[in-house]
């Protein structure tokens, strides 16, 4: 009897079921999104603008600069974020280092099939509804490679290793005073001095950050001077005009883990400035390019087709009043195209690979098309 078990335990179909259970109890299925259960909204006390930093005002976009920290998920939908961010599977394809940041999990999309939960909180109407209230403005959801759950992890003596040792449940951070154990990244920012490559970003914090020392988002404002923005609690989140405005991710020195995840937003309004989505921030040496350049020009030619739409109506409206064109307004409208256009085609084809993380050469876009 016993030698005929062992021999069933051997067999193919045993093999493959003991397997799938394993599976099971390492990577526990994600349920479905549901607003109800996996979201806590509770608007921001205050935003600041562009103004009260000593910073220019963007052309065409609200004076809106950021959020105070505003909770926007439960503790339940933070454990179902992170339960599909750390499977093993998971981080196998999209765990990275690159030059800006030790570790990062992105480069999937809202067309892909990985991060169903994810895909399904952030794209929600109750969750964008909660996400324009916050930040003042109608957004719009991008859905570039790295425009959907950007993670930003905090390494520790484990470096990539000890992410694997991460889980749905966020560690506790040390008492206040106390700093974790010394290790080779205590001097690097979890995310270095940047500009967004798109108008806004939801910083979400994905760890307890109840006793956390430092782990804030520093801000360089107009005169130079860095302030810290206030710390978000877990499930809370920072709105900010990234694309816009200088800032970084600061480590955290008496925590394990400090994980954050990056959504980003245009504005809804088609006429409003596009200049922030940009490719500075391209993975040039692991994303496809060709997947990078055909999603940036699929975007901008989508928000071109959106002012044609609403410049032709405002035509038709004319026509049927029997009103001449404005020409200062058609002129206008013209050249900020000729501009935009000049934008799309440098960022698509020079930016990568001599440009990324830097800003744009001054006279760029007045040179790339020198005969318009």
């Amino acid at each position: 009897m016993i030698e005929a078990q062992s021999a069933y335990n051997q067999t193919p179909a045993y093999s493959t079921v003991h397997q799938a259970v394993e599976q099971l109890v390492q990577e526990p299925p994600v349920p479905p999104f549901d607003p109800a259960i996996h979201l806590n909204f509770q608007p921001p006390h205050k935003r600041y603008t562009f103004t009260e930093l000593g910073l220019p005002v963007p052309k065409g976009v609200p004076d809106l600069c950021y959020t105070e920290p505003f909770q926007l998920f439960s503790e339940e939908g933070v454990r179902m974020l992170r339960r599909e961010v750390f499977r093993r599977s998971f981080l196998d394809k999209y765990m990275h280092s690159w030059e800006r940041a030790p570790c990062i999990i992105t480069g999937f999309s809202l067309d892909d099939e990985d991060a169903t939960f994810i895909r399904q909180a952030m794209t929600h109407p109750v969750t964008q509804a909660a996400v324009n209230f916050a930040f003042g403005a109608e957004l719009k959801f991008r859905n570039g490679l790295n425009d959907v759950g950007y993670v930003n992890v905090q390494l520790g003596s484990g470096g990539l290793n000890g992410v694997y040792e991460l889980g749905e449940t966020p560690s506790k951070p040390l008492p206040a005073g106390e700093k974790i154990s010394v290790s080779e990244y205590d001097d690097v920012p979890i995310d270095a001095w940047h500009k967004d490559h798109t108008p806004v970003v939801l910083v979400l914090m994905l760890s307890d950050t109840s006793t956390m020392v430092g782990g804030e988002t520093a801000v360089r404002m107009g005169d130079g001077k860095v302030i810290n923005a206030a710390g978000a609690a877990m499930g809370a989140g920072v709105m900010m005009a990234g694309a816009y405005l200088e800032h970084a991710a600061l480590r955290a020195s008496n925590c394990s883990e400090r994980v954050s995840m990056v959504n980003s937003y245009c504005f809804a309004d088609p006429n409003a400035d596009d200049t922030g989505y940009s490719l500075s921030s391209a993975h040039y040496t692991r994303d496809s390019h060709a997947m990078t350049r055909n999603l940036f020009m699929e975007q901008k030619l989508t928000k071109l087709r959106d002012r044609c739409d609403a410049a032709l109506q405002r035509v038709q409206d004319r026509r049927r009043k029997g009103e001449d064109p404005d020409r200062e307004e058609i002129e206008g409208w013209i050249k900020v195209q000729i501009d935009f256009l000049k934008h799309t085609g440098w960022e698509t084809f020079h930016r990568i690979p001599d440009y990324v993380h830097k800003e744009r050469p001054e006279d760029a876009l007045k040179n790339y098309l020198t005969d318009t």
